[in-house]
This record gives C-alpha cells, sequence and structure tokens, in this order.
C-alpha cells in the first residue's frame, strides 16, 4: 500500500479522477524511477516496482468495483426479502371490500379490466379478447337474484395457541333451480391469494361458476385483510404459518352453521376447501392437516414454501448460483417477520398420508409467470405416486389474458373450467355430475390448441416440446 501511494503521489496530475487515472497511466512515466514509461517496464528492478505499481491500481479498482456491485446487489436482494413479509408493501393493490358481491361484476379488475364501475361498452372493451360482455351480465344478474350475506366466525386457534381471530365471509348462496336445495348443496370455501381479500377476482368469478352448478361458496379474508380481525403480526405477512387457520375457521363455520344463515348443518364430506396463489398455499396445508375434507381444489400454489418458491423463481435466471442469491432474500424475509414464515410446507405435510383415498385438484397455468410451473409440477408428481392417498385431477390450461398468466382460467376459459370442476367437485361429494351438468350458457371464446387468444405464448416454444 505504501509503494502504491508513493507511486500516486509521483505520477503527473496525481489529483485525476480514477477513472481517468486508469484510462491514462499506459505509458506514462513514473518520476520517481526515471522517466521510463510504465507500460514499457525494462527489467531493472526499481522500475518494475513502477509496473507492478500500476497493476495494483487497476486490480484495486476493479476489485472495488466489483464489492460496489455485490453490495447493491446484496441490498436489493435484502428489499425484496423485505417486501414479501411487509405488510405495507402488500396493501398497495388491496381490492375495497365494501364492494358488494351484487356489485363487484361491474367494478372487477379480472382479465386487464381496471377497479370501478363500468359501463356494458367499457367491460366489453376491457375484456376484450379474453372473454365476453355476457360473461360479466350473467354473473351479475345470478348475484342479484341469488342473495348472500355477511358472516363472522373464529378462525382455529394458533400453531402456539395464539388466540381465534375474528374472520369475515361473504356467503353465497347456489343459484336456485330444479334440483338444487340450497339448504342441502354442498358447500366450498374459497380463500383469495396475496395482497388481497375475499373480493378477490378469482374467488368471485369462480365461485359464480360454482353457483350456476349448484354449489354454495363461503369466501373468508383472512386475519389483517377485509372485515377480518387484526392478527397478532400486524405488520407482517405469515406466509405458511396462520392463514389457513382461517380458512379451517370457514371450513367449521360452513359445516356446522350455527348462526343459522347457510341453511342448516352439512356434514364434513359435503364441504371442501380451495384456494387461489397465496390462498392455494393455505388450502394444501389445510388439507394436509384437517383428514376430513372431502376434496381440495389447490389453484397456482408455490407448494414449496416460501423460501421454495424464492429459489424455484430465480433458478431459470441464476442456475447454480442460486443457493447464493436466494441467501440473502429468505435471511431478510425471516428477520423482519414476527412469525416462523414456512413453519407449515404443504409437500412434506401431503406425503405424510394414509387411505382412505380424498380428492385433490392441482391447477396451474402452463404459461403461469407468477408462479413457478415447476411448483405444480413436484406437486403432481407427489400425489400422483400416492394413489392410497389422493385421488389427482390435474389441470393446466394455456392461461393468457391480457399479459395475465396466473388463474385466469375461471373467466377465459369458463367453459372448461365449469366442466373439471363440475366433475372434480361431484367425485370429491360422492355425488352424481347430473346436478352439475345441466345444460348452462356458453361463454368461451377461445379453445386451445386450436385458438388463443392473440399474444398467447406457444405451447410447443413454452414447454420445449419436440415434435
Amino acid at each position: 500500500r505504501r509503494r502504491l501511494k508513493a507511486c500516486l503521489r509521483e505520477v503527473p496530475d496525481a489529483s485525476m479522477p480514477a477513472w481517468q487515472f486508469l484510462r491514462t497511466t499506459e505509458g506514462l512515466p513514473c518520476p520517481q524511477y526515471g522517466q521510463t514509461p510504465c507500460g514499457k517496464c525494462p527489467e531493472e528492478k526499481e522500475e518494475r516496482r513502477c509496473c507492478r505499481c500500476t497493476a495494483q491500481v487497476i486490480a484495486g479498482s476493479i476489485c472495488g468495483g466489483c464489492c460496489l456491485v455485490i453490495l447493491i446487489l446484496m441490498a436489493a436482494l435484502v428489499y425484496v426479502g423485505y417486501g414479501l413479509v411487509s405488510m405495507t408493501q402488500q396493501r398497495v393493490n388491496v381490492q375495497d371490500p365494501h364492494i358488494l358481491p351484487t356489485q363487484f361484476p361491474r367494478y372487477n379488475e379480472c382479465g386487464g379490466c381496471k377497479a370501478g364501475y363500468k359501463t356494458d361498452a367499457e367491460i366489453e372493451a376491457c375484456a376484450e379478447p379474453c372473454f365476453s360482455l355476457k360473461f360479466i351480465l350473467d354473473w351479475e344478474k345470478l348475484a342479484k337474484e341469488s342473495g348472500y350475506k355477511l358472516v363472522y366466525f373464529p378462525s382455529r386457534i394458533g400453531p402456539k395457541g395464539e388466540p381465534s381471530i375474528n374472520v369475515s365471509a361473504w356467503w353465497l348462496p347456489p343459484e336456485p333451480r330444479a334440483g338444487v336445495d340450497p339448504s342441502t348443496a354442498p358447500r366450498i370455501v374459497a380463500l383469495h391469494g396475496l395482497a388481497s381479500n375475499n373480493n378477490h377476482c378469482g374467488v368471485q368469478a369462480s365461485c359464480f361458476l360454482l353457483r350456476q352448478m349448484g354449489f354454495g361458496c363461503i369466501t373468508p379474508s383472512v386475519r389483517d385483510y377485509g372485515f377480518s380481525g387484526p392478527s397478532t403480526h400486524p405488520d407482517t405477512l405469515s406466509w405458511g404459518y396462520d392463514y389457513h387457520l382461517d380458512l379451517l375457521g370457514a371450513w367449521d363455520y360452513a359445516i356446522a352453521d350455527p348462526d343459522g344463515l347457510l341453511g342448516g348443518a352439512l356434514s364434513p364430506g359435503k364441504v371442501g376447501v380451495m384456494g387461489f396463489s397465496k390462498g392455494a398455499l393455505g388450502a394444501a396445508i389445510a388439507f394436509a392437516l384437517e383428514h376430513k375434507i372431502p376434496g381440495a381444489w389447490i389453484d397456482s400454489a408455490p407448494y414449496s414454501g416460501l423460501e421454495g418458491a424464492i429459489a424455484s423463481t430465480i433458478r431459470p435466471y441464476a442456475g447454480f448460483l442460486t443457493p447464493l442469491l436466494k441467501a440473502p432474500v429468505w435471511w431478510s424475509a425471516s428477520h423482519f417477520a414476527e412469525t416462523p414464515l414456512d413453519y407449515y410446507k404443504p409437500l412434506p405435510l401431503l406425503e405424510d398420508c394414509s387411505g382412505p383415498a380424498r380428492h385433490v385438484a392441482v391447477s396451474q397455468g402452463m404459461f403461469d409467470n407468477n408462479v413457478p410451473v415447476t411448483e405444480g409440477q413436484n406437486a403432481i408428481t407427489l400425489m400422483a405416486g400416492l394413489p392410497e392417498c389422493y385421488t389427482l385431477t390435474a389441470y393446466t390450461p394455456p392461461e393468457y389474458c391480457n399479459g395475465a398468466s396466473h388463474h385466469q382460467e375461471m373467466w377465459e376459459f369458463s367453459d372448461d373450467t365449469r366442466t373439471v370442476m363440475c366433475n372434480f367437485w361431484s367425485a370429491a361429494f360422492g355425488q352424481s355430475n347430473a346436478t352439475c351438468s345441466v345444460p348452462l350458457p356458453h361463454y368461451q371464446l377461445w379453445h386451445p390448441p386450436e385458438s388463443q387468444p392473440p399474444g398467447a405464448p406457444s405451447i410447443r416454444k413454452t414447454l420445449n416440446f419436440e415434435y
């Protein structure tokens, strides 16, 4: 270091910036050791020191630049980890919980539409090319004719004895028609995704299809969201720690109907669960822990928990560097969280199973750019290999709606989704599919592989098919 400082003091214009010095030093004399340019160093010992001095400057500058880049990258990754658990960061796009189910079809932001009241013409314009105005108008008509109720119930007790939370939910009864008795029709608890509440497009649109088919829906908002009560961690998300307890509280309520608002009590075998994205993580955990649940529709879940989802997201871009990049994100998320993040992980819980076999649907779009498709693939591989525990339905449509590819099937491929749901839930509840397979309106505009919306990725290229 002393030699380096000495040389820097002796070069012409020692006050010049380091970047300029590096660009001009080659060929300059080092006066302390004569006038031989540093870039043409002879064999004499003293002049070689001048050459060595310049090399050290260059190496030191490169090393310093690399260190700065690494520090900036680490800071960015730490911030990403903080954002994954910060309640402030995850409330930016949350829906208005005051919008009623009768208003939601026209206020929704599904498929690329903007939130807020929209005329028929505005809906038709924003829905293109994914779905039709008829889908929204029929949804609105059913919502007004079939009604709704706002209900409250306690969640289950926390993993470490934390008190139950007062959970709010919409009760959405099935459409009244021949063959459907709302008091005895099966019920499905549908849980929303990240930074959301029960006014969630995936939840509400799926429940529209289910209600058409004769199934009732209960749609809870998890703790800290919607009209539900505060948690013990109001500033951070908990991921795999306690949100499933809100879903299980809704499942208990749907069975017992303690307030007499749903039409009467049902047996546990007539109440299923479903979830979307992070809500699907909660549904998978609830299904694994509560063995009386007859069926679960798990849509686009991060089955490997937050840590695994971080790795799955990074891996396609970073390859063997994935562990190095994942570590600061996971450390940051764990550091800022107020609860253990991956306290429960679905796949290990689902692997530890026994018969009789229960019904589970793994649904995820093949172009999903929010949750890596490897998450769904791993779940399919696991549960398909455990036939004594699970009767598996896999549904992976090529969802792509105005650039969105994360659980879009309920409005983009509504007819196909309704058929798959009808067969799945009928089998899960041990009843004939005749009730839900009655002739219903057709909405679907696209029928892959023959036709897909403009801009949709190629199935062959996305999945690396060679044929």
